[in-house]
């Protein structure tokens, strides 16, 4: 009984949001239409939605007629609110500004005698003092944190009896630390101070600087940068930075350095071509060298050499960095020199937008080093292991492939199940929490999709006739966006639309119109499906054989769309027909979408007939 009630008690909320004012939805994509539109044609759209919705106009069967009018009036209060503030040029500039709630309070910011141009000066002003107030509280901090170990006492017997001597600690030995920390102070617009603490250690023996500097942007082409450096060593700096023409800026630095001298460095920097970028550098003194190289990029690829020539080093160093995925990059680099030879190869991943994990294979004189890397938020942690100072092409050959091997397993059956076992967890609280709201929008879309049905079917009756664009099924929402190889498979895998408990659903078309499956009423305690079906919705909007979907507006605001998975990645999936061949597109959520095109036919072996 106490589910009985709990269940009523939702149906009853969700059918109260079904039927409360209109929503603050997004006023373009309640009129589909682009945010830079014309006053033309926010006119066009409005007549052509407000003809196909008017309530007197909406026709149903017996036993829903009621309700269908209802979602008519409501869609009709919408599209109409929609266009009294974008047809006056002064709400929609306040709407652009403050939003829905602005936009409906323009009369009593109006009565208060502000202009629109004055409401908009007075925002921008509290923008920049909001800003100002945020620079001047935040400190960008930056850190590099490097910890060398050596494993080689667990590779090398001889290694481990020698070490046997000092110590029985079986685990790593510590050989080096390295950090840097540096701090940003925003002083005003054009001014930044900041910190720079380093320390190292080796052997044993190690020490320190401290650097304090000052930044000042002087114009929009020049900076002017001066520093000095007390500790293990010190120094003063000062480097004078300007942008020389379009494509080429250069830097001039003085430098003092005690017991060393005055020295003097010359810097250059040119896009010598679209993708390609150069530089010249010449270190007059105390300890004079040369270097220039070049870096170029083309497609997911890109390349970097570098060629120094001096008195403390020569050398060739080249480098060469592969984007595999949108979270995953390769890297290969080379130096080769007075100093000696190092070869590494690696691998960086995207975790998340403020971490980066990464690890790479290290082949030097110094012998096989595996280095492990983590980036979040400004620091960085960089972890060298040193496995063996012995090294051969036997030693090399496994260093360069067990590694890799063991990180794919590990991803593949350790981390990859973990972590999507986390995010369904999250997901599944997030959609538990959200599920009366989700229904609600879900009812709401649901009704909004019957009001439009007869104007949809009509379009896509006289589309089919002559060959034109005709939605054969289009969903929304949270789904797997790899595209179908499969003929004949649903538009997403296990596709069942939804429809609100005691719906009268429609039946599949009878007079060839393409349908998608009749919706399922889920049990009261079911959760709602992640998506929602648009394919009326979608054919709705189609104008003369095409459809366009514009960027920034919102694709859950769209009339018989709604969020049926908030703070979720959502996509949009539509299969169509033009000119009797099958096409499918998907695109992530509130993106670019125009149809029809070539490039979303799908091949001949995925074809059906009409």
């Amino acid at each position: 009984a106490a589910s009985m009630s709990r269940d009523a008690s939702e149906s009853a909320a969700d059918d109260d949001a079904s039927t409360s004012a209109p929503s603050a939805r997004d006023l373009y994509a309640a009129l589909g239409v682009r945010r830079d539109a014309s006053a033309e044609d926010i006119k066009r759209a409005y007549r052509a939605k407000a003809s196909a919705i008017h309530p007197d106009k909406v026709s149903s069967g017996a036993e829903d007629a009621t309700s269908v009018r209802e979602a008519a009036q409501r869609a009709f209060a919408t599209v109409s609110e929609a266009y009294e503030i974008l047809s006056d040029s002064e709400r929609r500039g306040v709407y652009d500004v403050y939003g829905i709630d602005g936009a409906r309070a323009g009369r009593e910011l109006g009565a208060r005698g502000k202009t629109v141009e004055e409401l908009r000066v007075e925002f921008a002003r509290q923008q920049a003092k909001e800003a100002k107030e945020a620079a001047e509280a935040k400190l960008n901090f930056n850190g590099t944190y490097i910890f060398g170990f050596s494993a080689a006492h667990l590779v090398e017997e001889e290694i481990r009896r020698r070490r046997a001597r000092y110590t029985a600690n079986p685990g790593l030995d510590l050989t080096s630390v390295s950090l840097s920390n540096s701090m940003e102070i925003p002083l005003s617009d054009d001014d930044v101070a900041y910190f720079v603490t380093q320390g190292s250690m080796r052997g044993g023996r190690g020490g320190g600087n401290f650097i304090l500097g000052w930044r000042r942007a002087v114009s929009p082409l020049t900076s002017v940068d001066v520093s000095a450096q007390t500790g293990l060593t010190s120094a003063a700096t000062a480097t004078i930075t300007r942008q020389l023409t379009t494509h080429t800026s250069g830097a001039i630095s003085y430098n003092y350095i005690a017991q060393q001298g005055l020295g003097l460095n010359l810097m250059l920097e040119r896009q010598l071509f679209p993708q390609t970028r150069g530089h010249l550098s010449w270190n007059v003194g105390p300890i004079g060298s040369m270097s220039t190289g070049a870096s170029h990029a083309f497609g997911k690829n890109a390349v970097k050499c570098d060629l120094t020539v001096g008195l403390a080093a020569t050398g060739i160093a080249g480098s060469y960095v592969r984007q595999v995925s949108n979270t995953q990059v390769y890297r290969a680099a080379v130096k080769a020199g007075t100093t000696g030879m190092e070869m590494e190869v690696g691998t960086t991943n995207q975790v998340d937008e403020d971490t980066a994990l990464g690890f790479s294979i290290v082949v030097s004189l110094r012998g096989l080093t595996l280095k492990f890397r983590m980036n979040r938020q400004g620091q960085r942690f960089i972890i060298p292991v040193l496995l063996t100072p012995l090294v051969s092409w036997r030693k090399s050959l496994v260093a360069f492939t067990l590694p890799p091997i063991a990180l794919i397993l590990v991803r593949r059956f350790l981390v990859r199940p973990l972590v999507l076992s986390y995010v369904r967890k999250r997901q599944l609280a997030a959609r538990k929490q959200n599920k009366r709201a989700v229904l609600a929008a879900m009812r709401a879309a649901f009704d909004d999709a019957k009001v439009i049905e007869a104007a949809a079917d009509k379009k896509a009756r006289a589309a089919q006739t002559r060959g034109g664009l005709v939605i054969e099924a289009a969903v929304f929402g949270a789904f797997d966006p790899k595209p179908n190889k499969v003929k004949n498979a649903p538009i997403i895998p296990d596709f069942k639309p939804w429809a609100p408990p005691g719906a009268r659903v429609p039946t599949a078309s009878e007079d060839g119109v393409p349908s998608a499956a009749t919706p399922q009423s889920p049990p009261p305690t079911t959760l709602p499906p992640p998506y929602v079906d648009v394919t009326k919705a979608t054919q709705f909007m189609v104008d003369g054989d095409t459809l366009d979907l514009y960027e920034n507006v919102s694709m859950s605001d769209l009339l018989g769309f709604c969020d049926p998975c908030p703070g979720e990645d959502k996509f949009l999936r539509i299969r169509y027909r033009y000119r009797r061949s099958l096409h499918e597109v998907t695109v992530k959520a509130d993106t670019v979408v125009s149809l029809p095109s070539s490039e979303h036919r799908l091949p001949e072996k995925l074809q059906t007939h009409d």
